[in-house]
């Protein structure tokens, strides 16, 4: 579950990837999307902050962006998002 953000915390999130997808000669999302092959509701939806992006998707989009793992975990907070717990197997 994706916990609560400010309007600002939301607006910084999505600034950053603009910026970010803009400095690689991107000129919209909607390029963006139809190039790299991501739905573009999806992305609007992680940089929203509306949805956790899926783990097997952050490299990828780090890929993309020229970012690292960590440069793109914490402009979405998820750095601050709570482990799953393990499952006892006893």
């Amino acid at each position: 579950m994706v916990k609560k953000y400010s309007e600002a915390q939301i607006a910084a999130a999505w600034d950053w990837f603009v910026s970010k997808y803009e400095a690689r000669g991107y000129k919209s999302l909607n390029q963006f999307a139809n190039l790299t092959g991501f739905q573009k509701s999806s992305l609007s939806r992680y940089f929203h902050l509306e949805r956790e992006i899926p783990s097997g998707t952050i490299i990828r989009l780090c890929t993309e962006l020229k970012v690292s793992p960590e440069e793109l975990l914490k402009t979405i907070g998820a750095l601050d998002w709570p482990a799953k717990p393990k499952r006892n197997r006893g």
